[in-house]
């Protein structure tokens, strides 16, 4: 079956998954899931969003106390998951929503840089970003953050506790065509989407990422003959077949193959 899953301020929460949250949609093994996501938090969104679907009121969704400040979609129920589980969940479309993207650079105590906050613009006909200087870039949509709930018991100022499942993975290959693993630790999975990228750096850009609002459509399948603690991913570029995901990785890939 399909579903369509809008950037509505009542299917979006802030930050990681979280097994309190109520479900806005619940959907059945096998079935496909188009979801809308947005990006940019009040301080770097444009004035005028008409171009995306549902614009959103930013003061309509609250972030609870030391959230990670990005607007995921979710989450889903897939009915007959339990944990143990593993979520199979193949990527089949991404699409850029906006024809716009942000950029943040944030001073760090290994660089002496400004703060600087680019908006670039996108073309969706050619699939480029126009960036300020004059280089074009071409894009490779991708999501942040894919992923389920966490155990109910998970400590979110310990980040190694939460490798069993995803959160911001910033993994410029998890775009069309991959497929992620995910165990599952609650009933239903609860799973969520968001943080879009238009463009993610693979070291050779002059920006980290260009951040943006995405659709991408999603195949669920519940599968019970793996057994995983930690999720994995399979990408059509990778030079083996999967990968680990470190799901908590500072921006960047975060990943090594095996």
């Amino acid at each position: 079956m399909e579903h369509y899953l809008t950037s509505t301020p009542d299917h979006l929460h802030w930050g990681l998954g979280d097994d309190r949250l109520n479900p806005v949609i619940r959907i059945a093994s096998g079935d496909r899931v188009t979801i809308e996501t947005l990006s940019a938090e009040p301080d770097e969104a444009l004035d005028h969003v008409s171009d995306l679907v549902e614009p959103h009121g930013y003061s309509d969704t609250l972030a609870p106390h030391a959230a990670a400040p990005r607007l995921l979609t979710g989450p889903i129920h897939i009915e007959g998951a339990e944990p143990g589980d593993v979520l199979e969940v193949h990527v089949l479309d991404v699409r850029l929503r906006s024809d716009w993207g942000w950029n943040m650079r944030a001073p760090t105590s290994a660089a002496s840089l400004d703060f600087c906050c680019r908006h670039v613009p996108l073309d969706r006909t050619r699939n480029i970003a126009h960036l300020p200087w004059g280089r074009e870039l071409r894009l490779s949509p991708c999501f942040g953050n894919l992923g389920v709930a966490p155990p109910a018991n998970w400590d979110p100022r310990k980040p190694n506790e939460a490798n069993g499942f995803s959160g911001r993975i910033d993994n410029r290959d998890l775009g069309v065509g991959c497929t992620a693993y995910l165990p599952v630790f609650v009933a239903g999975a609860l799973f969520s989407a968001g943080h879009g990228h238009a463009l993610l750096d693979d070291g050779n850009a002059q920006l980290s990422a260009i951040e943006t609002a995405l659709a991408g459509t999603f195949e669920f399948h519940i599968r019970r003959n793996l057994h995983l603690a930690t999720p994995r991913v399979e990408t059509a570029s990778a030079s083996v077949g999967s990968s680990i995901v470190n799901t908590h990785a500072p921006q960047g890939r975060g990943r090594r193959t095996n």
